[in-house]
């Protein structure tokens, strides 16, 4: 069951090396690394990357230090607009979708 709705999830996914700033996508990667730092004065934002075999980009969740599941190794799938923070593609405040780790990513 898990696979099949991971399935469903990922259509549409293109890989991250693909991406294009100002364009907007919906991507499916492993949580390489987080971590709470502060966007503007007394704004903290959640800071992952997000990575697959092609590349990696900055996915930011401002006003939040935590997600419930979204830790390192975690699969998600987000989708947004790419834009650039401090020479980084990122894409700020996505929808996002938490995946089984048994759903094999595409790239």
């Amino acid at each position: 069951m898990y696979e099949q709705i991971g399935v469903r999830s990922l259509a549409g996914v293109t890989p991250i090396a693909d991406t294009r700033w100002r364009s907007t996508v919906r991507v499916a990667g492993r949580i390489r690394a987080v971590r709470v730092q502060p966007w503007a004065e007394k704004i903290a934002s959640l800071e992952i990357t997000l990575a697959d075999s092609t590349g990696g980009l900055t996915v930011v969740f401002l006003g939040r230090r935590n997600i419930g599941g979204v830790g390192l190794g975690a699969h998600m799938v987000v989708e947004g607009m790419v834009t650039e923070v401090r020479h980084r593609l990122t894409i700020i405040n996505p929808a996002y979708e938490l995946l089984p780790d048994r759903v094999a990513l595409p790239y």
